[in-house]
């Protein structure tokens, strides 16, 4: 079993420490990635990767490898305090540069 972890955050707190015990009961590999460390960009709203493709996005090459583990992950787990009434702006945007891959228009199989 291959899991995934995306942490919104690099701290590692009581949000981490959730994430990574769900991690351990499920057993397997686990890869992890913390935003905004590992990825932290903001998406510009150019649409490449809903017209052209992803591999058009001004960041793909930074998020490449993040995209990468998704698809070979038989679990995701996505972790992320609640800063002001939402998830943090890590993920948020990190969340805004996959829209592409499950909007009805052009979505990824590999998603399902």
């Amino acid at each position: 079993m291959k899991v995934l972890i995306i942490n919104g955050q690099n701290h590692h707190g009581s949000t981490y420490h959730i994430g990574k015990e769900l991690a351990d009961k499920i057993g397997g590999e686990t890869t992890e990635f913390f935003l905004p460390k590992d990825f932290g960009e903001f998406c510009i709203g150019c649409t490449n990767c809903f017209v052209k493709g992803e591999e058009h996005c001004p960041h793909h090459e930074k998020l490449k490898p993040i995209v990468e583990a998704l698809d070979e992950a038989d679990v995701v787990i996505l972790t992320s305090p609640v800063y002001v009434m939402h998830a943090t702006g890590s993920m948020k945007a990190f969340l805004d540069h996959l829209g592409y891959r499950w909007m009805v228009h052009r979505p990824e199989e590999k998603m399902f």
